[in-house]
């Protein structure tokens, strides 16, 4: 949880809003090989992967049997019939394939342990990278992928990342991960952009002013509900396309909506929360943090559609605290 007064944590967020920061937080990586591989991904995949270029990558979601959310990823194409998939959940992922390769001529392997990853983030970012790195990124795309080199140490960097703002993400070999970072932290003192050492900033609170969610909001919801329908390529086949076409043909129940604490609070509000209009529950809480840059307690939460528009007025937490139901995105 953070709070108001915790100035460390509001540093760190106006680094990221106004200069730079940077930090280690290494996905969950999954690689995926073989002959039918694109075809593989194609099919347990929401988003049209088979048409991806060589460098590129993709947000999509994964869905279960009855089209709701399991997962969240991007699946970048590395050439050469190879994927990765960016993820916070590989150990399930490799679950979730082993129980539907059958058909398919495809190799998948956890080498989350074998890589770390940097990011670093906001509007000068790029100008860190610039020192940073011996290839330039300005000309990156979102979810970009390339190979470059720190030194004389040879990485993957991608323009992306969980803020927000502009920002790449660089993958590194273990053995790499302490020169790496200590070329990162030379490059990024040139512009005052220190390192983050607060999880809930850039996990949480920066990605949430934002609009970004993680799995735990999602997880059950389908992406019309969650607000990613925009992924969704209902002119393929895809695991779960019938259940979710079903759902989506007789309306959303369900709604992905944001959460603002009208007063100042200090409650530690817990997932799964319950949110109640007028006493009655409508909607649980996914999760709540303070935001740094809009200076007030926000939230993710689900909600009855019909009954919770934005504008309503709600209660939630064990001290029925004052909110209200907004879109899910503060700046």
């Amino acid at each position: 949880m953070l709070f108001r007064e915790d100035e460390v944590a509001r540093f760190e967020a106006k680094a990221v809003r106004e200069n730079a920061g940077w930090y280690r937080w290494t996905h969950d990586l999954v690689e995926v090989a073989g002959p039918d591989a694109e075809g593989f991904l194609d099919w347990m995949l929401v988003n049209r992967i088979a048409d991806t270029p060589e460098g590129r990558g993709k947000y999509t979601t994964m869905l279960d049997e009855r089209g709701e959310i399991i997962d969240d990823l991007v699946a970048f194409n590395r050439g050469g019939g190879t994927w990765w998939l960016s993820t916070l959940y590989g150990p399930h992922a490799v679950r979730w394939f082993d129980a539907h390769k059958e058909g398919y001529d495809v190799t998948y392997e956890d080498i989350t342990q074998a890589w770390d990853m940097y990011a670093v983030q906001g509007p000068n970012s790029a100008k860190v990278m610039e020192v940073l790195l011996d290839e330039p990124v300005d000309g990156l795309k979102r979810f970009q992928i390339a190979e470059n080199r720190v030194d004389d140490i040879g990485v993957a960097v991608d323009r992306g990342g969980f803020t927000g703002e502009l920002g790449y993400e660089i993958y590194c070999r273990r053995e790499d991960s302490i020169a790496v970072a200590g070329a990162i932290a030379a490059a990024a003192v040139q512009f005052d952009a220190p390192r983050l050492t607060t999880l809930e900033v850039y996990v949480r609170s920066l990605p949430m002013e934002k609009g970004l969610a993680l799995r735990q909001d999602y997880k059950g919801l389908t992406p019309y509900e969650a607000n990613l329908g925009w992924s969704v390529h209902l002119d393929k086949d895809f695991l779960g396309k019938d259940a979710l076409a079903a759902v989506h043909e007789a309306g959303e129940k369900r709604a992905f909506v944001g959460l603002e604490i009208g007063r100042a609070s200090y409650e530690d509000i817990a997932q799964k929360e319950i949110i109640r209009k007028r006493g009655v529950p409508c909607g649980y809480v996914t999760q709540m943090i303070y935001g740094y840059t809009v200076d007030r307690n926000i939230g993710f939460g689900v909600v009855d559609a019909e009954k919770c528009p934005v504008g309503t007025r709600v209660t939630i937490g064990p001290n029925d605290s004052p909110a209200i139901v907004v879109e899910p995105k503060w700046c």
